[in-house]
């Protein structure tokens, strides 16, 4: 029987695909993006985090008995399960049979993915999704090597692999926008240019840079690597209004 190493699952969660989703964060993780918000996730191991143990091996059917408490709220709305991490394709065999069975229950899936990892595993759980999302860190690979631990050659085409895949579902490219690493103009200008050549309809969002997970690492006893840098004050409306001059944005996913 499958099972899987699960960081936690998160109830009621507003940030993570259409509706309310319960939100299944598995353990292991190929990159180290130093500004990373769930560094209790990176590792393939339990680890001790505030006097608290975070991984637990888990079957298929115990992860989604705990995601079907929610199932109320999925019923009047585009709510359901979302698999996070880490990075889900550390897990492929098990994230794959996680949504295949929750499939079979009828229940409404995404995934957030690096992107990097497997790309058999990352195109057959991807044809199985409502919704995928993907991150686009960089067009830059050598400042993506250095700020993440890996290339972005691996990434750039699995993404164009799942775009033409998805190209009449559900794909959202995501750009976690990072002071000194991806805040300038030019580098949003040139990740528009490669999400112009993928199909139409895929929909595209910056993420604002935060703090929020600097606690888990004195959790963890380790220290933050992203120390008090913050984005500029309107940073985040210009490159907005970049990735707007070309046409992208998110479209409404909830129909």
């Amino acid at each position: 029987m499958e099972q899987g190493l699960i960081s936690n699952i998160q109830h009621y969660s507003l940030q993570d695909g259409p509706g309310i989703r319960t939100t299944v964060f598995l353990k292991g993780c190929p990159l180290r993006c130093r500004w990373c918000c769930n560094p209790e996730t990176q590792s393939m191991e339990p680890e001790t985090m505030k006097g608290t143990v975070t991984g637990t091996w888990m079957t298929v059917d115990q992860v989604l008995r705990e995601v079907e408490k929610d199932e109320i709220f999925y019923r009047h709305g585009a709510g359901g399960l979302t698999v996070s991490g880490g990075e889900p394709l550390m897990q492929g065999a098990f994230t794959l049979a996680l949504i295949r069975e929750a499939k079979k229950r009828y229940l409404s899936t995404a995934m957030e993915t690096s992107g990097q990892g497997d790309s058999g595993f990352l195109l057959e759980i991807a044809g199985l999704l409502d919704t995928i999302y993907m991150d686009i860190k960089s067009m830059d690979e050598a400042k993506h090597r250095k700020w993440t631990g890996a290339g972005n050659a691996a990434i750039l085409q699995n993404i164009v692999q799942v775009a033409y895949l998805k190209q009449r579902g559900r794909l959202i490219l995501r750009t976690p926008v990072i002071p000194g690493f991806n805040d300038e103009p030019e580098k949003i200008e040139a990740i528009c240019q490669f999400v112009e050549t993928l199909p139409p309809g895929i929909g595209y969002e910056l993420l604002p840079y935060h703090r929020l997970g600097r606690d888990k690492y004195t959790g963890l006893d380790r220290d933050y690597p992203m120390e008090d840098v913050k984005l500029p004050e309107g940073r985040i409306e210009t490159l907005r209004a970049i990735v707007e001059g070309h046409g992208l944005g998110l479209w409404d996913y909830s129909i």
